[in-house]
C-alpha cells in the first residue's frame, strides 16, 4: 500500500509511526491506518460511486463483502430502484 521511491514496500511499523506523527502535527485524533479505508469507502459510496468500483478500489474479493460492510450507505441505490420500478409501471399502465 505504501512504497518507497524504488517500489519496495515500507515496513508497517514505519508507516504507522509516520501516520501518527503527521496526524499529531495536524492536531487530529489518533486513529488506525485501517480507518482510512473506512473513510474512503464511506466517501465513495456516499458520493454515489458505483458499488463495483468502490469494491475494486477497496480490494474486496466480492461485491457481497462490500455490501455486507457498507450496505447501510447504499440508500440511494434503493431509491433509484424504486423509481425505476415506478417508471416502468407507469409506462406499462399508459400503454
Amino acid at each position: 500500500m505504501f512504497t518507497r521511491r524504488g517500489g519496495q514496500p515500507h515496513r508497517p511499523e514505519y508507516v504507522l509511526h509516520q501516520f501518527h506523527k503527521l496526524t499529531e502535527q495536524a492536531g487530529l485524533p489518533r486513529i488506525r491506518v485501517h480507518d482510512l479505508c473506512h473513510f474512503a469507502a464511506t466517501t465513495m459510496l456516499s458520493s454515489q460511486v458505483p458499488l463495483a468500483m468502490a469494491s475494486k478500489t477497496l480490494r474486496h474479493s466480492t461485491l457481497s463483502t462490500t455490501t455486507e460492510i457498507y450496505g447501510h450507505l447504499l440508500r440511494h441505490v434503493t431509491l433509484d430502484a424504486v423509481k425505476a420500478i415506478e417508471t416502468a409501471l407507469n409506462e406499462a399502465g399508459a400503454a
